[in-house]
């Protein structure tokens, strides 16, 4: 082996320009440092200051990555080198948190902290690999610590954030404050009480709908029922204040059936009555998602053995396809109350009086500027959706109910009851045309004046939105195309690597990295204003917080989706790359990833929809720089612009669907699919 493989072998040459770039070209803190900010300010004292007056222990760096590079010029051996390597980066990264984390902690970090500690942690991960501590070479080991760094610092540490300020006074814990300051609130049982009986009553009602879909859609005699899919899952990719205007515009004080039909001026749809619709609409489709695959895998066989042995089908139904679909229908009744706990758009636009605790938690920051009122509802809130989450993913997901074996199974679905059909196509229909309802009132009130009062057509509203909301929209585009990549990226590799390798703590791993959809938007948004706004992690009113709450926020739909996929791969297809001396990363890019193709434009799509649409975590974060399309439309809606907001709803609407049909053109030519054919 030559010297310069011999170097590139043992991290030298990474060491040395590392160390290259990281002294000279980036800044390591907010403060002018490094050569492109030097030349540009002409602070030419900058680098010398940054180093040598703010942060000595940082002088220790260029000889802790020399050593990294030295190790190739050394005669030992291969363990007493990866040794060496172990202790040294481990120094370098004890330096490094002692620098910030205690000394001089009121400095925020810049670019060439953050590059130089992750250099610091792949040296480090490499020698744990060579070691043979972690399984898999340098790319496996990197990968699980500086995810585990990453889940550590933007999930665990703002809940952390959260629970501190809530029950630490003067530097001591005292958990009694958190009840005090929920005691002293006078509507916080109110609150409580509201949320409960609303996130119980739109998770019986989802889950209902969604299973009327469900069966209509693969048991049903009903020849237009793959038409009516669609609209089941409209609500999925619309921005989360059209059913909340749709429901204004239809049964408001000058709504066309309250108003137009029968005269009345009535404001009854502001409170429960308004948010459980609206809700409802929003959240049948995900029950409907996870109840149709429920349906689908039955297996009809055991429906004919009941038919033979004499049992009719209301007997059938009930004894032998409703204990099967009944797992399917606590999961989707557990995860529809966990999003209707979340959910801030709709109850803020149609609350009225009725108070829940993702709009007080709102309301305590903006209104009361009360961060402990906010961290003790967020804490509230949060322990009710992490137990439902734990409930069902626990309980729910832990209890076997297999229909599908080795054995040979018929496939062709077997009819409902006649009567039952009937009842549920009944309610599909109907469902249907109110949604399909509901979007033409959102798409009609764009193009008349003042809805209910004026209703002459006219486009001053997309007119409007040129001066009023163009920037917005742009900005939004911009960052969800940025963080759509990232968040399918990470959700893809958290997935191979809990799915295929075992490691020391990866069922808290796995589950960290699933705990954001526990975490509700409102809980997410007030820990990372409370977490980022100080040094050394100071993120607050940058467009880079922005991306990071859209990758952690919508990451857990992509690790399932991968999951999935992978499920499906036989790992002896990686063994055999890995065994023909491929590396794990060359092995994941070549194989695993051409595989699972359909999953990762999947998730890149969904990541794409959910930071267009966001709203509950992002209404904190923004700042008049990085104003985004949501926040927008809800300073509309407040002002009583909700033509403008309408026309903004509409502009986003075609953008999720044209982002979703690009996707699965992409899909089909990427994947071979042709007419006729069907993947999944």
């Amino acid at each position: 082996m030559n010297q310069r493989k011999l170097i590139k072998e043992q991290g030298g040459w990474f060491g040395s320009l590392a160390m290259l770039i990281l002294l000279t070209l980036f800044p390591f803190t907010s403060q002018p440092a490094g050569i492109f900010v030097v030349f540009r300010q002409g602070n030419f004292s900058g680098i010398l200051w940054n180093l040598v007056g703010e942060m000595p222990l940082l002088l220790l760096m260029p000889m802790i990555l020399l050593i990294n590079a030295g190790l190739a010029f050394i005669r030992l051996g291969y363990r007493q080198k990866s040794v060496i390597l172990l202790a040294n980066n481990f120094a370098g990264l004890f330096l490094f948190v002692i620098q910030f984390a205690v000394l001089r902690s009121d400095v925020p970090l810049g670019a060439g902290a953050f590059l130089l500690f992750f250099a610091l942690l792949l040296f480090f991960a490499r020698a744990l690999s060579r070691l043979g501590l972690i399984m898999g070479d340098t790319f496996i080991s990197g990968s699980i610590l500086s995810i585990t760094v990453l889940l550590i610092v933007f999930i665990l540490f703002p809940l952390v954030i959260i629970l501190a300020r809530s029950v630490v006074v003067d530097g001591r814990f005292v958990l009694s404050n958190l009840f005090t300051t929920l005691q002293a609130y006078p509507s916080t049982w109110r609150i409580l009480k509201n949320s409960l009986l609303m996130a119980s009553t739109v998770g019986v009602l989802s889950t209902a709908i969604g299973l009327a879909f469900a069966l209509v859609i693969e048991r049903s005699r009903f020849r237009y029922k793959q038409f009516m899919q669609g609209f089941s899952l409209l609500p999925i990719i619309t921005p989360p204040f059209v059913i909340g205007l749709a429901i204004i515009f239809m049964l408001g004080r000058t709504g066309y059936i309250t108003y137009g039909l029968f005269k009345m001026r009535t404001s009854f749809i502001f409170g429960f009555p308004g948010i459980v619709l609206s809700q409802t609409l929003s959240f049948a489709p995900m029950a409907y998602l996870i109840l149709s695959g429920v349906v689908r895998s039955l297996d009809s066989a055991l429906e004919e053995a009941s038919y033979t042995m004499g049992a009719n089908r209301w007997y059938t139904f009930r004894r032998v396809i409703w204990p099967l679909i009944r797992p399917g229908i606590a999961n989707a009744f557990l995860l529809s109350v966990i999003e209707s706990l979340a959910d801030f758009a709709n109850p803020i636009l149609l609350g009225g009086d009725f108070d829940v605790l993702s709009t007080s938690i709102y309301l305590a920051i903006v209104g009361r500027y009360d961060e402990v009122l906010a961290a003790s509802l967020g804490m509230v809130l949060l322990s009710i959706t992490l137990t439902t989450f734990l409930v069902q993913r626990y309980w729910v997901g832990k209890r076997s109910y297999v229909t599908i074996t080795g054995k040979p199974a018929r496939q062709t679905a077997l009819p409902l009851p006649k009567i039952l059909d009937r009842f549920l196509v009944g309610i599909s229909v109907i469902w249907a045309i109110l949604t399909v309802t509901l979007y033409g009132s959102v798409f009609l009130g764009g193009f008349v004046k003042l809805w209910g009062i004026n209703n002459s057509l006219t486009l001053i509203h997309y007119k409007h939105f040129l001066t009023d909301g163009l920037d917005s929209y742009i900005t939004t585009l911009k960052l969800g195309a940025i963080s759509a990549p990232l968040t399918a990226i990470l959700g893809l590799l958290i997935a191979y690597l809990v799915s295929r390798y075992h490691f020391f703590g990866k069922n808290v791993f796995e589950f960290t990295s699933m705990l954001s959809f526990a975490i509700p938007g409102t809980v997410i948004g007030i820990g990372y204003v409370m977490s980022f706004n100080t040094a050394p992690l100071m993120f607050t009113g940058t467009a880079a917080l922005l991306i990071v709450c859209f990758i952690f926020r919508n990451m857990p739909v992509g690790i399932r989706s991968a999951m999935a996929a992978l499920q499906q791969i036989d790992r002896s297809l990686e063994e055999a790359s890995i065994t023909l001396g491929a590396s794990n990363l060359r092995t994941f890019h070549k194989v695993v990833l051409p595989l699972i193709r359909p999953a990762v434009f999947s998730g890149l799509v969904f990541s794409f929809v959910r930071a267009m649409t966001a709203i509950s975590a992002v209404i904190f974060l923004v700042t008049a720089r990085t104003k985004l399309a949501t926040t927008i439309i809800l300073a509309r809606i407040e002002a009583g612009k909700l033509g403008l907001a309408t026309a903004y709803c509409t502009l986003m609407i075609l953008t999720m669907i044209a982002a979703i049909v690009m996707m699965h053109f992409i899909i089909r030519r990427m994947t071979g699919v042709g007419k006729g054919q069907t993947f999944s």
